[in-house]
């Protein structure tokens, strides 16, 4: 788990890659299942998916986005 890239790695494949593209979405659409966004890393870089919790929980810890378990959504609450 990469959280900034270094000479070695791929900057697509890192948790702050993955995250803009997740922000990137949600502010599109408020409310996303994780299924969308696990198919929006997906159309980016197949090998990036694998980076859908950890970006999700370092996008919760900064406060941009919340679950609800309800009705199974993200939420982008950011400002």
């Amino acid at each position: 788990m990469l959280l900034k890239p270094n000479k070695n790695a791929n900057p697509d494949l890192t948790i702050l890659a993955a995250s803009s593209l997740i922000l990137t979405r949600l502010r599109k659409s408020q409310f996303e299942t994780i299924t969308d966004l696990r198919l929006v890393l997906h159309e980016n870089n197949k090998d990036s998916t694998s980076l859908l919790e950890s970006s999700l929980e370092f996008l919760f810890l900064l406060g941009l986005i919340e679950y609800h378990q309800k009705n199974d959504l993200i939420e982008y609450i950011g400002s």
